[in-house]
């Protein structure tokens, strides 16, 4: 088996393991066995479970928050866009981001890596929207970023604690935040 494939088999395991049972519940021995690995196997390729935890998030969340891929189209579709797809993102590793959030609290490698990524994904954000704006006004855009931000930050986290789907049609959601701002 190449050392490739084993790598993504721990990084899966590791997602599946953090999602169902958070950081603190959660054993490298339990998530070697789901990889179906030795658990010596895991430790060679990721040294301790803090590391695992921060690649299993750059893998699932970070890098594709992170791919903003240079469209040419109107700067209405870039927003629209960005939105569905970090709210897709999110979704799909939805247990995991909640594990990520809470783990912030206590770990200061993760709550820096969570800093970087919404930051990251704000400036991209606003430079898109300046892009788009004929004489754009910079505060009003950082503020418009900021709210697309919380509410896709804010719909995960609701969605997570209350099993709500109103706004599981991501245009759904791009026309409420359009009328926010």
């Amino acid at each position: 088996m190449k050392e490739e494939d084993t790598r993504e088999r721990i990084l899966n395991a590791a997602r599946e393991v953090f999602s169902k049972k958070g950081y603190a519940g959660s054993t490298t021995k339990e998530i070697s066995l789901v990889a179906e690995v030795a658990e010596i196997t895991l430790f060679r390729h990721f040294e301790t479970k803090n590391n695992l935890f921060c690649e299993t998030i750059s893998k699932f969340i970070v890098k594709p928050m992170l791919n903003f891929n240079s469209l040419q189209i109107n700067s209405e579709q870039v927003i629209q866009r960005i939105i569905e797809e970090r709210t897709y993102t999110l979704r799909k590793n939805k247990d995991l981001f909640i594990c990520t959030i809470y783990e912030a609290q206590y770990n200061e490698e993760i709550k820096e890596m969570l800093k970087s990524i919404f930051s990251k994904v704000f400036y991209e954000l606003m430079n898109f929207m300046k892009d788009g704006c004929e004489k754009p006004c910079e505060k009003s855009i950082e503020y418009m970023a900021q709210i697309i931000l919380l509410n896709i930050v804010g719909l995960i986290i609701f969605e997570s604690l209350t099993g709500s789907d109103t706004f599981k049609d991501a245009n759904k959601l791009y026309e409420t935040i359009k009328a926010l701002v």
